[in-house]
């Protein structure tokens, strides 16, 4: 009976933390409480960086802390003892199945939300290391959100139009930065000392952040600046205007895969409403039999013989 109970509760966290299953209200809560526990948690890590916060209220913060800490390794440990009843196959075995779990990118999500509590344990690291590290917890709100979901397929989608763009990127910042080496080099030969150097320039314009650093001086390679900004908010307008279309067309799929999804689950209420279980039209067709005995057919779900009209018209109406 305790070991029924366990795998009764092994499949109900199941349930709860596998993203492929549909979202109850049970996963919605436990999914938005655990959003909010992260959202404090970094808050909390970002304000200890503050000496006066830090200074008063230094116990509270390391409380939190620790609690935050507790919770995220105990989920840690329960999605690794749940993940034999996910949809995955790879994960069926108790063994191997709960090993390839661990190595999954989600899994070491988790695991990297709670090591710099371990490590600070142990005192093995910098402090101010470990504050750093714990912000990497934010990482953890990617499994809770569609947005990023849609982001990768937009990614996986478009893949070889961003390849190219990032080709054409490099060429243009390769290219660039060796001519403004061979333009300003002697020039400005303590700023434009190399042609990594020069490339970095070139990176700046592209992207037209243009930090002031490093700014060319003669004509022919304020030109060259002049064109490669040009074609730096040519290419940057291409990329990004990729990325929307691709972006959109994924959230108009994610919308009809919604509205399939709602018509499905009405259609099968619909049917649910009107169609019984073949033992419940037996019963009810046994139940059903005419005074005078004669047959009148042989039932479509069990194979045995009923009699009566009326039984007829209740299987018209199963």
């Amino acid at each position: 009976m305790p070991e029924t109970r366990l795998l009764a509760l092994r499949t109900r966290l199941a349930t709860i933390f596998e993203d492929e299953e549909p979202r109850s209200a049970a996963t919605r809560a436990f999914n938005t409480l655990l959003a909010a526990l992260i959202v404090a948690n970094v808050a909390g890590v970002v304000l200890e960086s503050v000496d006066p916060i830090r200074q008063r209220f230094a116990a509270p913060l390391d409380v939190f802390e620790q609690i935050a800490t507790v919770i995220f390794a105990a989920e840690y440990v329960l999605r690794v003892w749940a993940a034999v009843d996910f949809r995955a196959a790879q994960y069926a075995h108790p063994l191997w199945g709960r090993l390839r779990y661990v190595r999954s990118f989600f899994a070491l999500v988790d695991l990297v939300a709670v090591l710099p509590a371990v490590i600070g344990v142990l005192g093995a690291a910098d402090l101010r290391v470990l504050r750093l590290l714990r912000l990497l917890r934010m990482l953890k709100l990617i499994r809770h959100s569609t947005t990023f979901d849609m982001l990768w397929a937009v990614l996986r989608e478009e893949a070889r139009s961003i390849a190219a763009l990032l080709f054409i990127l490099l060429l243009t910042v390769t290219i660039s930065g060796a001519l403004m080496y061979l333009l300003e080099g002697e020039e400005q030969p303590a700023v434009f000392t190399s042609i990594p150097v020069a490339m970095w320039w070139a990176i700046e314009t592209l992207t037209t952040v243009g930090y002031g650093d490093m700014v060319p001086m003669t004509v022919s390679g304020r030109m060259l600046g002049g064109a490669v900004s040009i074609v730096g908010i040519g290419t940057l307008a291409l990329f990004s205007g990729l990325i929307t279309i691709g972006f959109l067309d994924q959230i108009k799929l994610h919308r009809e895969n919604a509205l399939i999804k709602v018509a499905d689950a009405e259609d099968r209420r619909r049917r649910g409403s009107t169609l019984r279980a073949p033992g419940v039209v037996a019963r009810e067709l046994e139940q059903d039999v005419a005074p005078d005995g004669a047959s009148s057919g042989v039932c479509p779900h069990c194979g045995s013989a009923f009699r009566g009209a009326s039984a007829e018209q209740r299987l018209r109406r199963s």
